[in-house]
């Protein structure tokens, strides 16, 4: 046995980490070292980073990638019983030149010279006598029961071998949902059961757009039944009808949703994927035609709107938007009900339900289930396909000890796993980008909080980054929530769509006297609440909800600044986006920071060593 296991994940959203006994040692996520959004694998320069100090033997979880070849370099080898080779040329020549793998690719000189494998999702199978046609419907998945005790790790994992600068790894590849369910239980339950739901936009008609599981502390995660995988389909692609790309298109179709009305909710589109097409048909895209039609929706009409300078969506374009997200929400709340029976009926009795995969985004039916389910339900902040090389490493270190490793003792220490910036980087990038420091202590938390209620925009550079889409306070833009110009501003500054919503970060002691109808904690900003004030315009959307995260003193600068802006009169809360401008991924380093401030105009840098401001506004 060896000390520390690895994890490695070459899908989109790349990542890596090393995990001991003791939990993550180091984390690599792809897309903030490359700079390439959704960063689709990892290079030679990634592996010998992350596997420095691994020895000969040691064991290498790597994450199924739902039938999307695992590319790598020349000098590394992979094997794996029954996976057939793969052509980098082939796979990126057979795409359309739009699609959004070549932009994930980008940070490879030549990714259709690279060689790999396909390790397709039909090489893992869930069927047992248990769950047999449980996809037929949510009545028959919630009848399905577990499989007696056998480990999920039988079912969903293959034994393989990979090279590496003369060394050797064992390698075992696991499916592509049972990493998110493990990366779900290390992060959020390891030590009391739970019931984990994953889901995305799958590859379906199959087995393999998400699951259920059952998570019994120490060491048994069984893979109870699987779920057909449209909604996350579904969703992108009428995302794509209203004109926004596949990459970014969901996220803004949930901020459409509220300014329209559920007009389309069609009873059609209410179940598992074996009902709501014909036949098992492979096109989810007809799906959409149909539905729309049936609804009298011109569809030529649909992507036909100013999306950049609407300060409010067409009511046909908010419409569809509404009727999309109710589907959805029905869907996911239909499928926890489902899997809730199926724990009864199991004898199984959870603590929590645990939501993983990247349908745990949709904060508006994450609340639903939240309202719904009778127990806790708790999401991590890696929901989406970043957080499978933790699973993998988990799931891995299980196989090789018999249980987990160590949990993250706060929920700071599942998020903050990013590089952090020292004094020195932040000195030399700050002089390269001609910014100086004006303050530091609370001296810089003075000018900070007076510059915010001026109406600027101060961006926060501050300790380790964390890891999932959402800037949670160390990289993160903040502005004032009370000035309703705020809104606009800070969009026009990320130049992004004047429609879309903000989030806030409230202190968690005072939240309760200003949101309500969310879970009691929510650190990772994934539920939405409801706004009791009028007070907040700019972090308030045009439903009266808002996506907020709770701040404690873990969370680190910004619990600091936020306790300081309360101090002043102010409020307990602020708005919280993430620190990049268009189309590039939140920040790393310093470098990062400093370079990305000057591209988008933001002039003012809190960091843990003090307040930097741009050398023209100080002169």
């Amino acid at each position: 046995m060896t000390d520390s296991v690895w994890g490695l994940h070459f899908g989109h959203d790349a990542s890596a980490v090393e995990m001991s006994e003791h939990g993550v040692v180091r984390f690599l996520n792809k897309e903030r070292v490359s700079r390439v959004k959704h960063a689709l694998g990892l290079g030679l320069e990634d592996l010998h980073s992350i596997l420095s100090g691994a020895r000969d033997g040691a064991l290498i979880g790597l994450s199924s990638t739902q039938n999307v070849p695992i590319f790598h370099d020349d000098s590394i080898t992979l094997t794996l019983t029954d996976a057939k080779p793969a052509s980098g040329a082939d796979f990126f020549g057979r795409l359309p030149e739009d699609h959004p793998y070549h932009a994930y690719a980008r940070w490879h000189k030549d990714p259709r010279g690279q060689s790999g494998l396909v390790i397709t999702e039909n090489m893992f199978s869930y069927e047992t006598a248990q769950n047999a046609g449980s996809s037929r419907s949510y009545e028959a998945l919630s009848m399905a029961a577990a499989a007696g005790d056998t480990p999920a790790s039988a079912l969903l994992a293959k034994h393989g071998a990979m090279s590496l600068d003369g060394r050797t790894f064992r390698a075992r590849f696991y499916q592509h949902h049972l990493l998110h369910a493990f990366y779900a239980a290390y992060a959020l339950s390891a030590d009391r059961p739970a019931l984990i739901v994953t889901g995305d936009g799958g590859v379906g008609p199959s087995y393999f757009g998400g699951g259920v599981y059952f998570w019994s502390p120490p060491n048994r995660m069984v893979a109870v039944a699987p779920v057909d995988g449209w909604l996350g389909e579904f969703y992108t692609l009428v995302s794509m009808r209203l004109g926004f790309d596949e990459g970014g298109g969901p996220g803004k179709l949930m901020g459409l949703a509220p300014y329209g009305r559920p007009i389309h909710l069609d009873g059609a589109l209410i179940g598992t994927r074996r009902q709501v097409t014909h036949d098992d048909e492979l096109s989810m895209d007809a799906v959409v035609y149909r539905w729309l039609e049936r609804c009298g929706v011109k569809q030529d009409a649909l992507a036909d709107w100013d999306r950049r300078n609407s300060a409010a969506p067409p009511a046909l374009i908010a419409d569809v938007a509404a009727s999309a997200q109710a589907i959805l929400e029905t869907n996911v709340v239909r499928t926890v009900r489902a899997a809730l029976s199926m724990a009864t009926r199991s004898g199984f009795a959870p603590d929590a339900i645990l939501l993983c995969g990247g349908l745990a985004l949709n904060c508006p039916a994450n609340s639903d289930v939240f309202a719904t389910a009778g127990i806790p339900v708790l999401i991590p902040p890696a929901v989406s396909d970043e957080g499978l090389s933790i699973g993998a490493a988990a799931a891995a270190f299980m196989d090789e000890h018999g249980r987990m490793p160590a949990p993250p003792s706060t929920f700071a220490d599942a998020v903050y796993l990013g590089s952090a910036p020292t004094a020195e980087d932040v000195a030399d990038a700050a002089e390269r980008h001609r910014f100086v420091r004006i303050a530091t202590d609370a001296a810089a938390l003075a000018a900070a909080i007076e510059r915010l209620a001026k109406g600027g925009v101060v961006a926060m550079l501050s300790g380790r980054s964390e890891i999932g889409p959402r800037a949670l306070g160390r990289r993160s833009l903040l502005a004032d929530p009370r000035n309703p110009d705020t809104w606009r501003k800070l969009n026009g500054v990320k130049r992004r769509e004047l429609w879309r919503p903000f989030a806030p970060a409230v202190l968690f002691d005072a939240s309760p006297a200003l949101f309500d109808r969310g879970p009691d904690f929510s650190p990772y900003m994934l539920f939405n609440y409801r706004c009791l004030t009028k007070d907040l315009p700019a972090i308030t959307h045009f439903d009266h909800t808002a996506r907020l995260q709770h701040v404690r003193e873990e969370t680190g600068l910004l619990f600091h600044l936020l306790s300081a802006w309360q101090a002043a009169g102010c409020g307990p809360v602020l708005l919280n986006t993430s620190f990049n401008g268009p189309g590039t991924p939140i920040v790393e380093t310093a470098e990062d920071g400093f370079a990305e401030a000057n591209a988008i105009g933001v002039t003012d840098i809190l960091t843990d060593f003090g307040l930097y401001q741009r050398a023209s506004e100080k002169d």
